[in-house]
């Protein structure tokens, strides 16, 4: 007898739980129908904020999707050529060294960088790629043609621009990408998961409403008590989540991330622009140079 006695006590905590899930259940099922009547208000201020993290958080996730490129690359050459490991795998630095070279000595640095190309492949951008195409061009033609030294003078400056945007990528994903993942993965993430709460809280709140709504006169009292209970919990789930919505929206973290982001593009473009422009009129004389050297064999 005692044993039956000190099973009933065990299974009343599991019965009583059990059955506040399944009015909650029920509770949520009559609201999604549009059939569950009186439902808790949230207040403005708080359905405001909601829209606004929405929006914020829609942002990070957006601009995330898109600058997660910076992080691969070749983003701006997927079409890679099938270049080897070998002559057309080198950069215009490594092509400079061998030109002093003897036979013998270019032989044995030739093994040299094939074994180290396995390891470490060339860089994959399109600038890089513009350099190691055009210096091969520049080979062929000879530093003696107008068009072999142009070549060369382009290729030069292209793995400079180059290496400036794998400067640029590094930037933008330390100071941008990784933080903006951060923010939406710590503070978004726990204002998001304080809303859920609050969500919860609001069912529990309206499960007991409705369950004092139609208690026996014996239960009555008891359900009062279980409303009030249900109302601090939702009062106080509504402060928290308001909390860190409102700190998730004063956070001046992600404006400093994309001014970081602004700048380092700026870099970029300035380091890309100064180099362009101190080329561009060497190549535009051997073009003039060009022009006048066809014009005077065909007059001939």
């Amino acid at each position: 007898m005692d044993q039956f006695k000190a099973f009933s006590q065990q299974l009343n905590p599991l019965a009583s739980k059990l059955n506040k899930q399944f009015s909650q259940v029920k509770q949520f099922a009559q609201e999604k129908m549009g059939t569950a009547e009186d439902l808790t208000e949230l207040p403005q201020e708080y359905k405001d904020l909601e829209k606004r993290v929405d929006a914020l958080r829609n942002m990070h996730n957006n601009l995330l999707r898109v600058t997660r490129t910076y992080q691969n690359s070749s983003y701006d050459y997927p079409a890679q050529l099938q270049e080897t490991l070998g002559e057309f795998g080198r950069t215009v630095t490594d092509r400079i060294q061998q030109v002093a070279l003897s036979p013998a000595e270019k032989a044995a640095s030739e093994a040299a960088a094939l074994e180290e190309r396995k390891e470490a492949a060339p860089p994959k951008t399109l600038a890089h790629a513009l350099s190691r195409a055009s210096f091969e061009g520049s080979e062929q033609l000879g530093l003696e043609e107008p068009m072999g030294s142009a070549l060369f003078k382009f290729a030069t400056v292209q793995e400079k621009i180059g290496d400036f945007r794998l400067k640029m990528d590094q930037e933008i994903s330390t100071k941008f990408v990784q933080p903006f993942g951060t923010t939406l993965n710590t503070q978004i993430g726990f204002a998001m998961k304080a809303r859920r709460n609050v969500q919860n809280a609001r069912l529990s709140l309206d499960t007991a409403k409705a369950q004092y709504k139609t208690a026996r006169p014996e239960r009555s009292e008891a359900t009062r008590v279980e409303v009030e209970q249900a109302e601090d919990l939702f009062v106080a789930a509504v402060e928290e989540a308001t909390t860190l919505m409102k700190t998730v929206l004063e956070n001046p973290e992600p404006l400093r991330n994309l001014a970081d982001l602004v700048n380092a593009q700026l870099t970029f473009y300035k380091e890309a622009q100064e180099i362009l422009a101190d080329v561009a009129p060497e190549i535009d004389e051997l073009s003039v140079t060009q022009e006048a050297l066809y014009r005077n064999s065909r007059s001939e």
